[in-house]
């Protein structure tokens, strides 16, 4: 059996599915599973030869004890796998705390599965508008560039608000582990960076590295790279990863080939978007989808923690009327700033919504058969997933327009199996995001 190129966690469903489609946009094989649970199984496909094998997870929103049980099945899994790269994915944004989504007691929780391992801290993708320079890092919004406690998204996140943006201050809130960093003027060195990546390590702790460009990217995963053939190393580090190694090997190996990776797709008769975001980009994206005829159908977030099931069969009923009447349908459980609700257990609020929109998922693909669903919001997305019934994604097309990818659902109930999902982060992509997942790319 050919060794996995790569095996990553992904801290959302949402990130995952991104991370997924950077390895694939390569041409690299892949595979994202829902669950720990299929050892066999992940191994068996692995004999069948794929590259890369994710595991989408949700401990972003999760405090530290949750996250050490949710993630040690996983990096157990992940060391029997035996890759050439592990990685922890992460948002480019950062989301982390010391009481949600701690990072920190990530590193920790790597170093107790691989004793010593490294710990490079990489969260840069410039193609999404994220840079890190000096190990402070930066976000594109709305045209201009600002410092990441100064997006006013993050700055005011109702579960992982940021108020630091040199990464090495706020992941000292989290952990006791040494900072260190590895900077752009590093790179100009004659090993690029190489010696002061090692010698950072060296010390015991992490290491921030930085990127502002796509070259920089790729360099970062030459040494990210170079560094896990020497030792267990464990990257903390979004999708611009995953397109930096893609990258990397498909260059080194060239019987792997983007060729056939397909990259349109066509339109569907009816769409239905289930939102549990709260970020502007995905309220302006409803209000497109409502000028544009759609029926917008508001989930109460306190009604959906009360009882799931209820809430799920209340919103149905609105849901089965409009995509009957041939009607693009949203359930959001905010489309105003002022709908959104801060006051609710994070996680205890997304596993609520999750089971709301798992349920109206499958009733609106068994009963009315629709081909493509959309769900916005990471932590939401996450767990409807996990309670929609199937067991793993593949990307069927990599979208060039960011976090529009087409995933087609694995799974043994025939009624969910081929099932065509968009998993859009809440904070990314521009108003016409829905309306286009509706009409595709095809003219």
């Amino acid at each position: 059996m050919t060794r996995l190129l790569a095996a990553f966690y992904g801290d959302d469903f949402t990130g995952s599915a991104e991370n997924l489609a950077q390895f694939h946009r390569h041409g690299l094989r892949c595979r994202l599973y829902f669950s720990v649970d299929g050892l066999v199984d992940i191994a068996d496909t692995m004999a069948n030869g794929l590259d890369v094998v994710g595991i989408a997870g949700t401990a972003r929103a999760l405090s530290p004890d949750d996250m050490t049980e949710e993630v040690e099945p996983a990096f157990a899994l992940m060391q029997r796998l035996d890759p050439l790269v592990l990685q922890y994915k992460i948002c480019s944004t950062f989301d982390s705390s010391p009481r949600v989504g701690s990072l920190g007691r990530i590193m920790e929780l790597a170093r107790r599965q691989w004793p010593g391992c490294s710990l490079p801290v990489f969260p840069a993708t410039p193609a999404f508008g994220r840079y890190t320079a000096f190990a402070t890092h930066f976000t594109r919004v709305n045209g201009d560039i600002c410092r990441l406690d100064r997006n006013p998204a993050m700055a005011n996140h109702p579960s992982t608000p940021m108020h630091e943006s040199d990464l090495r201050r706020h992941l000292a809130e989290q952990t006791d582990l040494q900072a260190g960093a590895v900077m752009l003027t590093d790179y100009q060195a004659g090993d690029g960076g190489r010696k002061r990546l090692q010698d950072e390590l060296d010390r015991g702790g992490f290491a921030i590295l930085d990127a502002v460009d796509d070259s920089q990217v790729l360099h970062v995963a030459r040494l990210v790279a170079s560094l896990s053939q020497t030792r267990p190393s464990v990257a903390i580090a979004a999708q611009g990863l995953a397109d930096g190694l893609g990258r990397l090997w498909a260059e080194t190996n060239k019987d792997r080939s983007a060729d056939s990776v397909q990259d349109s797709f066509p339109g569907v008769d009816r769409l239905l978007v289930l939102s549990g975001s709260c970020a502007p980009q995905t309220q302006g994206q409803l209000n497109a989808m409502a000028a544009a005829g759609a029926t917008i159908i508001r989930l109460v977030p306190e009604a959906a923690v009360a009882d799931p099931e209820l809430a799920a069969e209340e919103i149905l009923d609105g849901v089965r009327s409009a995509l009957t009447e041939g009607r693009d349908v949203a359930v959001a459980t905010t489309r105003r700033s002022e709908e959104i609700t801060a006051s609710l257990d994070g996680d205890g609020l997304a596993r609520a919504i999750g089971v709301v929109f798992a349920r109206v998922a499958r009733a609106a693909r068994v009963e009315l058969g629709l081909q493509r669903i959309v769900f916005a919001g990471g932590d939401t997305s996450s767990y409807s997933m996990r309670q929609i019934g199937a067991d793993a994604l593949e990307i069927a097309v990599f979208d060039q327009q960011r976090s529009g990818h087409i995933c087609r659902l694995i799974s043994s109930d025939p009624a969910l199996d081929g099932l065509e999902v968009v998993l859009k982060g809440g904070q990314v992509a521009g108003d016409d995001f829905f309306l286009r997942a509706k009409a595709g790319t095809r003219g």
